[in-house]
């Protein structure tokens, strides 16, 4: 007979402390014990045992392993919601007075960005900390997989900033910071591009391709049109982030579909002693914005509008 996942005894007092529901909603984000743990910034076998103390004092096994990582029982989806709402109150209530002094200020703001907009946005906004807020602190997250508007609408996050489609409707504020498009590198008197540095649809089409397929942004349509355009077979490497791009391409007969203000950074800052060229694609690709988005609940703090104008002067 399987044991019971820790049951609580009837006559037991409940053992509940609110690092566990902090613990419970990064899992349920994260899928998984190890990430739960990088994005709380604690040790792994911390959560783990924030987990065992968990099920016992709610009789439930709460997450179960799957090929897929954790998967949350019935009971843990039931859990979320109400919990989330009810971190959200206590944050709310014991938040830092509205007013918000950029230069004695302490705060730290976390923003979900992808390693692009780091390598975009930061430069521009430190160097408006450092004059205006030399005590504020940032601190940047990939976007999970699963569930990221949680920790915005928790408080965790302050900002989610980059090509960000799930980020809509009811509850949600976006601001766009730029508007991109996508351009192609290649290195330096790559074969496949004529002398003035054009790239014609047939050339295209004999290359090799790298692709970035970052989770929880819209930047997947690259290799969807890729094979759309009957291409994906001539996908040769993915990768996890834009900014390992510049070395492998200048070094391979690699193309990869990068956006334009990033791929001119490279040419002008740290990549530029690398050989690599730019051609507009042959092919169809949408045009993309570039936003910031924040839930509702931070609409209004004071601290939360000063960091949105920054950044918004940032991408200008």
């Amino acid at each position: 007979m399987k044991n019971d996942p820790g049951r609580a005894t009837a006559d037991a007092a409940p053992d509940w402390d609110l690092n566990l529901l902090r613990i419970f909603d990064a899992v349920l984000a994260e899928r998984s014990i190890t990430r739960a743990a990088e994005r709380l910034g604690l040790a792994q076998p911390t959560v783990s045992n924030a987990l065992a103390r968990l099920r016992r004092l709610t009789g439930d096994a709460l997450f179960v392993r799957t090929r897929e990582g954790m998967a949350p029982t019935p009971h843990a989806q039931a859990m979320a919601t109400p919990l989330r709402q009810a971190m959200a109150t206590l944050q709310t209530t014991l938040r830092r007075p509205a007013a918000f002094d950029p230069a004695t200020s302490e705060r730290r703001f976390t923003l979900y960005i992808s390693d692009l907009g780091e390598a975009f946005f930061l430069p521009r906004l430190l160097a408006q900390l450092r004059e205006q807020a030399p005590g504020v602190k940032l601190a940047t997250l990939p976007m999970p997989e699963h569930d990221p508007q949680a920790a915005l609408q928790s408080g965790e996050v302050d900002l989610a900033i980059g090509n960000l489609p799930e980020f809509s409707g009811a509850g949600w504020y976006q601001q766009r910071l730029l508007r991109e498009h996508y351009i192609v590198i290649a290195r330096r008197d790559h074969p496949l591009l004529d002398g003035a540095g054009r790239l014609s649809r047939a050339a295209f089409g004999q290359a090799a391709h790298a692709v970035v397929l970052p989770a929880g942004t819209g930047h997947g349509v690259v290799e969807a049109t890729l094979r759309a355009e009957g291409l994906g077979e001539r996908i040769a490497l993915r990768v996890q982030n834009f900014l390992s791009l510049p070395a492998i391409v200048a070094c391979t007969d690699l193309l990869a579909i990068v956006p334009r203000s990033v791929a001119a950074q490279w040419s002008s800052q740290w990549a530029a002693n690398l050989p690599l060229q730019q051609a507009e694609p042959p092919i169809a690709l949408p045009d993309f914005d570039v936003r910031q988005c924040w839930h509702e609940r931070w609409h209004g703090d004071a601290g939360h509008r000063w960091l949105r104008e920054r950044l918004a002067g940032a991408g200008a």
